[in-house]
């Protein structure tokens, strides 16, 4: 069984943090396409909690957001521990880190 050391518990921190901020960031980036296209800001969100069955638009919209900052965590902590078992993925750099998280939330999306 393989062990982890320290740098890939520190890589797998790194990695969920990266995926939080960058599920953030795609909120407000949503939240500006919800201004620009003159829709209730939280459309977005909304959808994702009207279809899980929260019929009120408030909650449905708190918990799309929140299911969408969740994903995003959660894809940057498998990216994490994949990456920290197969060694091509390893992110030794900032340069090959930004690269390869938005190659994964790419696909992820």
């Amino acid at each position: 069984m393989l062990k982890l050391d320290l740098s890939s518990k520190y890589l797998i921190l790194y990695s969920t943090f990266a995926g939080f901020i960058t599920a953030w960031a795609i909120s407000g980036l949503l939240v500006i396409v919800d201004i620009i296209s003159q829709t209730p800001i939280g459309t977005f969100f909304a959808v994702i909690g009207t279809s899980l069955g929260f019929y009120d638009p408030a909650i449905s919209q708190y918990i799309g957001f929140a299911l969408h900052i969740a994903t995003g965590t959660v894809a940057g902590n498998i990216f994490g521990q994949v990456s920290s078992f197969w060694n091509k993925l390893f992110p030794y750099n900032f340069k090959r880190g930004v690269t390869y998280g938005i190659i994964a939330g790419i696909s992820l999306w």
